[in-house]
Formats: C-alpha cells, structure tokens, sequence
C-alpha cells in the first residue's frame, strides 16, 4: 500500500494549561479543516509522524488549542513541542479549476518562456500584495518571482512546470546572467 501523502499544516508551540492542550501555529486559512479532518498528524517529518484523534479546538491568543486523544496532561502537550502537524492530502478541501495549494509547486520545474532553466522551485511566499515562487537555480542561484498575470505564462502542476516571463532585468537584479 503507497504511503499517504500528508501535507505541513502547522507546528506546535508546546502545552497550554495543565489538561493537555497543544498550543499550534497554524498555516490553515480556515481553521476549521482540521475539525472536518478528524485526525492530525504531528512529528518531526512526515514519515514518522504519529496520528491523533482531534477531540476539539479553540482559538486563544493569536494561537489554535488542539485536545487530541491520548494527550491529558501539560506534560504530554510539552513532548509534542516543536513537531510538525501534517493532514492528509485527501482532507484538504477541493479547489476551483484556477486555484492550487502552494506545496504542490514545490519541486516543480521552472523556465522562462524563452527557455533559460530556471532550476526548481523551492519555496512560495507572500508578500502581501502577491504570492512569490522562490526558485533555486543552476549553482545554487535564487531567484524571486513574482506569481502575477502577465508574468506567470505556465502552470502544469501535473507535469510539474512553471514557465514564467520575468520583465526586463529582474533576474539581473538577482544576480543572474543576462539571457
């Protein structure tokens, strides 16, 4: 059976209280994908990451408060400190035809419309205004792109390529070798 796939929701900042709860910073939008999900996953990487049955969840100081089965005291909750919460692809909730979640660029191919190889990509960011593909070129070069209309030419996600046209001079800037 192929090992599930899970996805970096969040990671805990410890116990909260004396009754177990898990202090998580979240990268949800909405919070509510874990109750919909049922379990959460927490450990330092996927592949070894243990299964928890989430009894509940409340927001509290800037901060998401998880009470998982088997996890009863201020002690247990501080074991978990530090440990990555994953949930499987499948309980993500599906998306429009034009959307896509940002971990499945990760690792895509990158070129320019002209050709030039662009590396991978390594990471997105936001910026506020706009989301960013952070691409890791030939040599370790990185460049930051942004992901905008008339910019972005190419989205595969199932042949894993993204073709950009950055304007004049970004990749320059950035300390690549003109075209």
């Amino acid at each position: 059976m192929p090992a599930q796939r899970l996805v970096t929701m969040g990671r805990s900042a410890g116990s909260f209280g004396l009754r177990g709860e898990v202090k998580i910073s979240s990268f949800a939008e909405d919070h509510e994908v874990f109750a919909r999900a049922g379990v959460v996953y927490l450990g330092a990487e996927p592949g070894v990451a243990k299964p928890y049955r989430l009894l509940g969840a409340r927001w509290h100081g800037g901060r998401l408060l998880m009470t998982l089965e088997g996890v009863t005291t201020r002690e247990d909750a501080a074991a978990l400190g530090g440990a990555w919460l994953y949930l499987r692809r499948e309980d993500l909730p599906p998306l429009a035809d034009d959307e896509f979640y940002w971990f499945e660029l990760i690792g895509a191919r990158a070129r320019t419309a002209q050709g030039q190889d662009l590396g991978h990509v390594f990471a997105l960011t936001d910026n506020g205004a706009h989301d960013n593909l952070v691409l890791r070129g030939p040599g370790g070069k990185e460049a930051m792109i942004p992901l905008v209309e008339g910019v972005l030419v190419e989205m595969d996600l199932a042949a894993g390529l993204v073709v950009v046209d950055p304007p004049e001079g970004l990749l320059e800037a950035q300390g690549w070798d003109e075209p």
